[in-house]
């Protein structure tokens, strides 16, 4: 029954436990206890509340009559047949107590520790430190992150391109941006990232992830693995593109990413009514989302329509879908200032950065702080002061690049200017020939008979295009489209392989005279058995002799095939312990040739040895078989047709075979794309099975093609894209026409065009890429990178609080080295219920503090703030009232022993970081509502490092002071020794808080402790070296503010007719901005300070009591 000092909770709020002060009919006034004193009361209807049985472990407090203050000790057990709990005292005494005696604190946290010391409510010091420790700590993570816990506890390698990426979004309070990098680059991470940190901001915040079906698997892992995705219940909705009805229209929508965006964007223009309507459902989800990233390496060259489409899904009153000719004006325009920064790099010559200097005044003669820029440049030329020359080139690249780019939420990192994160890529096969030359001669002839003699016509071109693929791979494959042309009928197999449009083609056009016997003689030659080996035979070879080195087989075993397959057999089903299998990664562009190699190969090595991914199975099953090739040691052999050449990370990769090579260079660059990423190894093999070694033989001259002209194999071509894509139609006639003579006539000239449409692409890219090497990105790169090398003290930190002080246990991991977790015991000092509620389900999973471990290995946490069980315990601190106040005696041999001489004072531990008070009524002052005010902390932490700071006070005499004296502060920074030995300190809690009143009168300590409060805030704001610091980072907080507002100014000041809609939206961004600019300013120059724990020491020269008890 609820009765007046009944504890009661109530569901409807989070409150958590409160009194029972009045009651009514209906209602009852519950009282909600924050701390002695301060106490809030709400009515709550008396249907809403609930009895609360206070678990073992809930600190309460109790009045003491006899003693006339408070006592705080902690539930043991509950008396069911007298009604009293018993209630552990610090002093080893219990009592009994009745539930109306008793007072809980609700969930709100303490406002100030020096409540907790003003009522004497003080635990021992060693509490303190170890908490101290922590919380010091998650400060330093904060700072070093910058507030991004999403990045900071993400399970990823950390690269500093994608790094500044995920640092410009998240210090933004608009996020719209279009990730553009090259593929390979990491652009899943950096939405990942950015998703994540969304996640951790908004509580209650939605998100859709749209992705092209066939990298829905790979976008699931990704998220799961490295972000955790399932810790946030059903908060984010992955979906395949072509399943965007999936999708509710009245969802609430917070934050939608769409991978492959320019897929997406083409749909806008399609002629398939389907297209249209998936296109104007992403178009809405865009509108009613406040955060959009679209991920696209589409380059603007080629696809204006596009990239215009994707632009106007960021930002649809700027740019129209209709208006494409000034769409193409700007992008021209932006050649001019690409062409002159094109050449502007730290290395380049005086006279070149003379030049470049000489037009950028012309372009930019408004930009006064450019101009200041090139003026400082052109002196230290002049006087040839070089130190000063690279860091004035990036200033002037960057500040170019950041005000004047087509979009200033575009961002892109382009290979080339990431070569320290990616290796370069060395993909130039080496090449194994056919050896069954007498079929390949016949085969050869008959092909070129059939091209001499067949109509020029752009059908019998298209038709010798698919004679040329089929018979590049295993030949059964060109023995089915000869008798597909010769039966005028196509096979569902055959669509599947090479399109139902050249299918038709080829079964529809007419035979031209004698075609019929020339493809009849070829058919001969396919069917009849022939001598040597096979491109198959050739392929179970070259797989043995690979496995003969991995494997270090003896080298007698290596000059007889079947002995080498017997001994080779005899380790895969027998494994030698440590023994690893190199991984073979095989790629064909045909899944008939795909299914006929396992097949094969899972004859010799065994079907558990062998993964596929095909387009003939389920999603289920390829994903099983990747599973499987990537999890399981002696699966060491992954088959693939096409359909693994996008959407699969295939970086565990030792060899990578070409079985065969794709007609289309795009296709190709996709194929090794696959293993050419961040992250792959370095001495990845490649082979290619390059077909007959005969003269004049089409597919060799293809593959010198690829090789020499187009350079395929050592240098990416993602964004030569569109080129290729023209090049292939020029290279088919060539083919059709001349054969392999004609392709290899084709080699200079792409060698020439490449080179030109390169510096067509650099003009245009120049002013998106990001410069990682800006002295701010590499700073912030470099003190993330140097606090992962922190992990250890980061693990002491935490294990300090949660092990030694709470009494968790760390759990290793059984098999992996460097994994563990935590686990409650029965003398783990938190009561059951917030236990199971706060930190059980963060128990379960096994954790690392070092991320290399971490990143090796699946579905494990990294401790860091931001992480599950960090974050829970940082909450949990914050409303425990252990450790945020301590009293002690600290007896020091040096210091007079005679009473009356002992010092006494404070120590007062501040957390310091921006006050964003004055910028949050700016907000308020320009009605702005939903700023994200999460950026607004983060951009604030980055001007001023969210940092710690100790005062001491000398609490002596009326007029407290600041501890500066040197030998003193010794004493006082001395870390706590509570047992044993000379100079140990005493715990003032338990039974010696008595001794408090021998340097405080009872009745004025209240008082006393609020002064000190107050006064050690005043000395420490007044510190020379506290000012120091707060003036310093406000004068290099206000030149980047100052930028920030002069770049989107000197961006309002060129704007093209086409861009007059944009013109009020920038004027009012710029007034906010520099109202904020002024009001962060503010905040930096008298910082917000955080009270985190208080102490009240005791110097003396003599112990308070003669016993050797513990401190």
């Amino acid at each position: 029954m609820i009765d007046v000092g009944s504890l009661v909770r109530s569901p409807r709020n989070d409150l958590g436990v409160g009194k029972v002060v009045e009651v009514s009919r209906t209602d009852a006034v519950v009282e909600y206890f924050c701390s002695v004193k301060n106490r809030f009361r709400k009515t709550v209807p008396l249907g809403l509340l609930q009895e609360a049985r206070l678990q073992r472990q809930t600190r309460c407090y109790l009045w003491s009559t006899t003693q006339e203050r408070w006592i705080i000790g902690r539930v043991y057990d509950w008396d069911e047949d007298k009604l009293e709990y018993e209630i552990d005292l610090p002093d080893s005494q219990s009592l009994q107590a009745v539930e109306t005696e008793l007072y809980v604190r609700c969930n709100i946290p303490i406002a100030d520790p020096i409540d907790i010391l003003a009522v004497k409510g003080q635990e021992t010091p060693y509490f303190h430190d170890r908490r101290l420790a922590f919380v010091q700590s998650a400060i330093e993570q904060r700072a070093v992150s910058r507030g991004m816990t999403g990045l900071i506890s993400a399970n990823i390698d950390l690269y500093p391109h994608q790094v500044e990426v995920v640092r410009r979004v998240l210090e933004d309070p608009i996020v719209r941006y279009l990730l553009a990098d090259e593929p390979g680059l990491g652009k899943t991470v950096e939405a990942g990232t950015i998703l994540r940190q969304f996640l951790l901001d908004e509580p209650n915040g939605r998100a859709v992830v749209l992705v092209p079906k066939y990298l829905l698997e790979q976008w699931r892992q990704e998220l799961e693995n490295k972000f955790y995705l399932s810790h946030f219940a059903d908060r984010v909705q992955l979906v395949a593109v072509s399943d965007i009805n999936q999708i509710s229209r009245n969802a609430n929508l917070d934050f939608l990413i769409v991978d492959e965006a320019h897929d997406v964007a083409a749909m806008a223009h399609s002629s398939d009514r389907a297209q249209q309507q998936c296109f104007e459902l992403c178009q809405k989800l865009a509108q009613k989302s406040k955060n959009v990233l679209l991920l696209s390496a589409t380059p603007v060259l080629g696809r204006e329509q596009d990239f215009l489409t994707m632009l106007h899904l960021l930002d649809p009153t700027t740019y129209r879908i209709d208006d494409l000719e000034s769409f193409k004006e700007q992008v021209q325009n932006r050649q001019e200032i690409g062409r002159a920064l094109l050449n502007f790099r730290e290395n380049a010559k005086p006279a070149v950065l003379q030049t470049t200097l000489a037009q950028l005044r012309t372009i930019f003669a408004k930009d006064d702080y450019l101009i200041g820029l090139a003026t400082e440049l052109e002196s230290c030329l002049k006087t040839k002061k070089t130190a000063e020359q690279p860091r004035l080139v990036r200033t002037i690249r960057t500040h170019v690049s950041d005000t004047y780019r087509l979009h200033r939420r575009i961002l892109r990192n382009r290979r080339d200017a990431v070569e320290d994160v990616i290796f370069d890529r060395d993909a130039v096969p080496k090449t194994e020939y056919d050896l069954n030359d007498e079929q390949w001669s016949e085969i050869q002839t008959v092909l070129d008979q059939w091209r001499t003699v067949a109509p020029k016509s752009s059908e019998y071109q298209r038709i010798f295009l698919l004679f040329f693929r089929a018979s590049g791979t295993w030949l059964s494959v060109l023995e089915r489209v000869v008798k597909a042309r010769l039966q005028k009928k196509s096979t569902p197999e055959l669509d599947r392989e090479f399109g139902q449009n050249d299918t038709a083609i080829l079964t529809k056009t007419a035979l031209f005279p004698e075609e019929r016997e020339i493809l009849e003689t070829l058919l001969n030659t396919l069917e009849k058995p022939q001598e040597g080996l096979d491109r198959l035979s050739l392929l179970r070879i070259a797989i043995l002799r690979f496995l003969a080195v991995a494997l270090k087989v003896p080298r007698e075993y290596h000059s007889n095939p079947r002995d080498l397959l017997s001994r080779i057999q005899q380790q895969i089903k027998r494994p030698i312990p440590g023994e690893r299998f190199p991984k073979i990664v095989i790629f064909t562009s045909f899944t008939a040739t795909c299914k006929e190699i396992a097949e094969n190969l899972a004859k010799i090595f065994g079907k558990n040895a062998i993964a596929s991914h095909d387009t003939s199975k389920s999603a289920d099953d390829v994903e099983a078989s990747l599973k499987r090739f990537k999890t399981q040691p002696h699966c060491f052999i992954l088959v693939c047709d096409r359909s693994a050449e996008v959407g699969v990370n295939l970086q565990l990769t030792d060899w990578l075979i070409h079985f065969d090579l794709p007609w289309f260079p795009n296709q190709l660059e996709q194929r090794l794309g696959r293993v050419d990423r961040i992250g792959s190894k370095m001495g990845v093999q490649f082979c290619l099975f390059a077909g007959p070694d005969l003269p004049e033989s089409p597919h060799e001259a293809w593959f010198q093609v690829l090789k020499d002209g187009f350079n395929i194999f050592n240098k990416s071509i993602a964004s030569l894209q569109f080129y290729a894509e023209e090049k292939i139609l020029k290279l088919e006639e060539k083919l059709f026409a001349e054969g392999g003579k004609g392709l290899s006539s084709e080699i200079e000239a792409i060698k020439t065009e490449i080179e030109q449409e390169k510096i067509k692409i650099d003009e245009q890219y120049v002013l998106d890429e990001i410069d990682t090497l800006d002295d701010s990105a590499s700073q912030y790169f470099e003190s993330l990178d140097n606090c992962d090398a922190k992990h250890k003290e980061m693990q002491r930190a935490t294990e300090g609080w949660l092990c030694q002080a709470l009494h968790f246990k760390q759990i290793e991991h059984p098999s992996i080295s460097g994994l563990l977790r935590y686990q409650p015991t029965q003398k783990t000092l938190i009561p059951s219920n917030d236990l199971r509620t706060r930190l059980i389900p963060y128990c379960q999973q096994y954790g690392s503090y070092n991320r290399r471990i971490a990143h090796q290995n699946a579905d494990v946490a990294l401790y860091r703030i931001g992480e599950g069980l960090i974050d829970a315990l940082g909450s949990y601190i914050r409303w425990d009232d252990r450790g945020q106040a301590f009293a002690m005696w600290r007896h020091d041999e040096s210091w007079d022993a005679e009473p009356g001489k002992e010092w006494f004072g404070f120590q007062f531990n501040y957390s310091i970081q921006t006050d964003v008070q004055p910028a949050e009524q700016v907000l308020q002052a320009q009605n702005i509502e939903n700023y994200n005010l999460k950026a607004l902390q983060r951009r604030a932490d980055a001007l001023f490092l969210p940092c710690f700071e100790t005062v001491f006070v000398d609490a002596r005499s009326e007029r407290m002071s600041l501890v500066e004296d040197a030998e003193l502060l010794a004493i006082l920074q001395r870390a706590y020794k509570g047992k044993g030995g000379p100079n140990r300190d005493y715990n003032l809690s338990k039974n010696r808080t008595s001794l408090l009143d021998s340097f405080v009168d009872p009745l004025e300590w209240d008082d006393f402790c609020q002064k000190g409060r107050v006064v050690s805030e005043e000395l420490l704001r007044g510190r020379s070296a506290f000012v120091e610091m707060c003036d310093r980072s406000a004068v290099t907080a206000a030149i980047q503010l100052e930028n920030r507002v002069n770049q989107l100014q000197l961006r309002l000041n060129r704007l093209s007719k086409s861009e007059q809609l944009l013109e009020s939206v920038l004027a009012d961004e710029i007034n906010t901005e520099s109202l904020l600019s002024d009001a962060v300013l503010a905040g930096i120059r008298r910082p917000h300070m955080t009270l985190e724990s208080v102490g009240f020491i005791v110097i003396s020269g003599r112990p308070p009591v003669k016993s050797e008890d513990e401190g």
